[in-house]
């Protein structure tokens, strides 16, 4: 079983995005006032921001999230809609440099795990354009690549990613077939749901999130990390899914977070 230190990579399990009016109640205190990111890591070690595809915040908001976590705990963020879906790629100099400023109050206190490329299903693979496109990333950034289309589900695009020394998504969702192949050092899982008409509409049985336990420790072994995000979040599911895999994995606690239940 994947246990932080053992042999398998380390697990780090959350959710995609804190700040939903719907979760008051289900996962946040009904009443009074609260810090939604500091009550987060009471519950989990890892956040996905999502906040970040749709605008570009300054600087400051990232220096307030790290002032808001604990040491050790750890954010991801999407690169921005600009760059993945309305550039498609391509001429993106100023959008890049304007993400990576953001993110460096994170990664100056360490908490800072990757950066998710999530692709537009818009978007067709062709190796040039990819290829120019990730040589714009610096080498030292860890990046996922989640694909929405299947033409990027091939060996040339697969041979790309760990040419670079990106990380492939796997993902849960109704389009597209799960793909357990590791590319990078670090591994990414997210799972979106199987809604109709809404993927994220959706909670995850018990026997689902079973049936992904021996998926999710074939992942980890070999990778240095794995993060896993729900990102259904309706009525806080994600956070909801989020706890009862981490209680299948038999996941320890990090030294900050409380127990409990949702």
């Amino acid at each position: 079983m994947a246990r932080l230190g053992s042999p398998v990579g380390r697990i780090l399990l959350g959710t995609s995005g804190w700040d939903y009016p719907e979760w008051v109640g289900p996962v946040y205190p009904p009443k009074g006032q609260v810090d939604k990111l500091r009550f987060y890591t009471g519950l989990f070690p890892i956040v996905e921001i999502n906040s970040t595809f749709y605008r570009l915040p300054p600087p400051s908001y990232a220096t307030s999230w790290a002032k808001r976590t604990p040491h050790g705990f750890q954010f991801t963020a999407k690169f921005p809609r600009t760059i993945t879906h309305e550039r498609k790629l391509v001429g993106v100099s100023d959008e890049l440099r304007k993400f990576l400023e953001l993110l460096q109050p994170l990664r100056e206190t360490d908490r800072f795990a990757c950066a998710l490329l999530q692709l537009p299903p818009s978007l067709p693979f062709e190796p040039a354009t990819v290829r120019a496109f990730y040589e714009e990333l610096p080498p030292e950034l860890p990046v996922a690549v989640e694909f929405r289309e299947p033409s990027w589900l091939t060996p040339a695009s697969m041979e790309l990613l760990r040419e670079f020394r990106l990380a492939h998504v796997v993902v849960d969702e109704p389009h597209l077939p799960v793909r357990l192949e590791r590319t990078a050092e670090f591994a990414y899982l997210r799972f979106h749901g199987h809604g109709n008409p809404l993927w994220y509409d959706y909670r995850y049985t018990p026997a689902e999130l079973a049936g992904w336990v021996p998926r999710v420790r074939e992942l980890a072994d070999g990778s240095r990390e794995l993060y896993i995000f729900f990102n259904n979040h309706f009525r806080g599911d994600a956070a909801a899914n989020a706890r009862g895999l981490a209680e299948l994995l038999e996941l320890p606690a990090s030294p900050w977070m409380a127990r409990g239940h949702l």
